[in-house]
């Protein structure tokens, strides 16, 4: 028998490349959502996670459960979102946690955001504290999760691997800045607030897949980053778009600007055989599912 995979958010755009991937490798996958995704020999049950107090689905039979829903505010800046965020992302998780338990599932997987590191300008290992400068409500909910589910989990004896993820792009993309840029590049200017200062460890949808499966096959417990290993600014991303597609860079006026996140320090998932593909490489990827045709461009090595 094929092993089988509880997954929340597997309509998601994480979940999405994930699900398929998994397909592949030969895993079954039971959706837990609100909604029947509609995959065609998937299993479903209902979930949610505002409401996970009140009930939880049958999970017996999973042997890894993967966690990647979560409430993501469309406003940051609005305190009301903290309530919503803390109900879904921490309780809900640890409701969650606790289903997984009960019906004996072995391993947990979870998504959290590496941009829950306090700041600085050294790439943070999995070691370094947590403490975000901004997007508090969302992210201080994510630090609450991995702290609700490894008190469980340690409790329980059941294996916990924290996926501390980068700001994911890639294929399929819509929202987000790079998929505003992306869609500017079509109409033949990208506009960039300010000096485009922000920067973040970009990693490609392709790379997270790759890491999970790694994960999957491996007995390492505790929290991953994952990540390119390097930043890139918002004024390089616009400027590497041009080249690849001969739009315009046009910088606008701003009146403040917010730093951003540091690169990731990828060392731990490196051990285990991890190796993320240049930048350019997943932008082309992109660039070609929208019809560009980028300019030649030669691969360098990868790791």
């Amino acid at each position: 028998m094929r092993p089988l995979l509880a997954l929340t958010g597997g309509s998601g755009f994480v979940g999405r490349h994930f699900a398929a991937a998994a397909r592949q490798r030969g895993y079954r996958i039971r959706h837990l959502s609100r909604q029947c995704p509609g995959e065609q020999g998937d299993e479903w049950r209902h979930l949610d996670l505002a409401a996970a107090d009140t009930g939880t689905p049958d999970l017996k039979g999973c042997t890894v459960l993967i966690h990647l829903a979560a409430h993501i505010p469309a406003n940051h800046q609005d305190p009301a979102e903290a309530v919503r965020c803390w109900q879904v992302n921490a309780l809900g998780t640890l409701h969650l946690v606790e289903a997984a338990i009960r019906d004996g599932v072995g391993r947990i997987m979870q998504a959290s955001s590496a941009n829950a590191y306090a700041p600085t300008v050294d790439p943070p290992d999995e070691a370094a504290p947590l403490f975000p400068r901004s997007r508090g409500y969302y992210l201080g909910s994510k630090i609450a999760q991995e702290i609700y589910a490894t008190e469980r989990c340690r409790a329980a004896g059941v294996m916990l691997q924290t996926l501390r993820l980068g700001s994911v792009y890639g294929e399929g993309q819509q929202s987000g800045a790079l998929g505003a840029m992306m869609r500017a590049a079509s109409g033949g200017t990208i506009s960039v607030h300010g000096k485009g200062g922000f920067g973040s460890d970009l990693v490609s949808i392709a790379d997270v897949v790759q890491a999970m499966l790694l994960l999957l096959g491996s007995e390492e417990s505790g929290p991953f980053n994952i990540g390119s290993g390097m930043r890139t600014t918002i004024a390089e991303l616009a400027d590497l778009l041009a080249r690849q597609t001969g739009a315009a860079v046009v910088h606008e006026s701003a009146t403040e600007e917010d730093w951003g996140f540091p690169p990731l320090n990828i060392d731990r998932l490196r051990g285990l055989g991890y190796c993320p593909a240049p930048l350019v490489d997943g932008l082309r990827g992109m660039l070609a599912g929208l019809e560009f045709s980028p300019a030649p461009y030669t691969n360098p090595l990868r790791c």
